[in-house]
């Protein structure tokens, strides 16, 4: 019997031919996330607007290797962009099965300027994205992607920590808001081996940090992309968060 109702109510999401935007995807986290979805069988959107190149040459290394990828060109904090991004997946595909919001900004400056441009990225187009993708998922999942800082706040990153906390506080609005059909989380890394990690903390810095970590080492884009596809496929997780950060949230 008990097997019976487990065969009959969970209906772990496929990705085969499923259609996924991934944004700020070019490189770092996003580039890893679009690459799994691309091995498992989604047909991928990369987005990013500062790095054009990156993109399309993105695109043409996926589909050399023979998968369905596709660069946009958009900035996710202007209105105008990502509804035009929305418009072209729905004319391509009429759908969108899976929405990442991952693009994000980072800066150790805390005037104004710094402020305005976490929360037209971080925090603004992770909300204008989400309500654009409510209109073409029918039923799917959206992931977000946080920080440590979201959930641990840092008095070194008061301006991030903010804006991800509100990152996390959309992750659960819009879980409740689509609950039963959108299925709505957020992975949130700690210190990850990325550009944007290696730009604005000096050597001297990590390897402090990294004392405090499991492994003693920065986290690997590709263990962020993992968590994403457990959270895509598994049916029964909404309005959670995954901490992917070797661990230095306990310490």
């Amino acid at each position: 019997m008990k097997e019976h109702l487990r065969c009959r109510f969970i209906t772990n999401m496929e990705l085969k031919n499923k259609v996924a935007l991934v944004t700020g995807s070019t490189r770092g986290i996003g580039k890893a996330i679009v690459e799994l979805l691309c091995k498992n069988g989604a047909i991928v959107y990369i987005n990013s607007f500062k790095s054009k190149e990156e993109g399309e040459k993105l695109q043409r290394e996926l589909a050399l290797r023979g998968f369905k990828a596709y660069y946009i060109n958009a900035n996710i904090s202007s209105e105008v962009d990502v509804k035009r991004i929305f418009d072209i997946i729905k004319k391509e595909y009429g759908k969108l099965d899976i929405l990442v919001n991952n693009a994000g900004f980072y800066s150790n400056n805390k005037d104004y300027e710094t402020y305005e441009s976490f929360h037209k990225v971080n925090g603004w187009g992770v909300y204008l994205c989400t309500i654009e993708a409510e209109k073409l998922i029918e039923k799917g999942k959206i992931i977000n992607i946080s920080s440590i800082y979201g959930i641990k706040p840092n008095p070194d990153s008061i301006l991030a920590s903010g804006v991800k906390a509100e990152v996390e506080n959309y992750t659960k609005l819009f879980a409740n808001k689509f609950k039963g059909r959108i299925e709505v989380n957020s992975v949130a890394p700690g210190y990850t081996n990325t550009k944007i990690v290696n730009d604005n903390f000096s050597e001297g810095v990590l390897i402090e940090l990294l004392r405090n970590t499991s492994q003693k080492r920065l986290v690997k884009p590709e263990e962020i992309a993992d968590a994403v596809i457990f959270l895509i496929e598994n049916d029964s997780i909404t309005g959670q968060t995954i901490v992917v950060d070797n661990g230095i949230l306990i310490s």
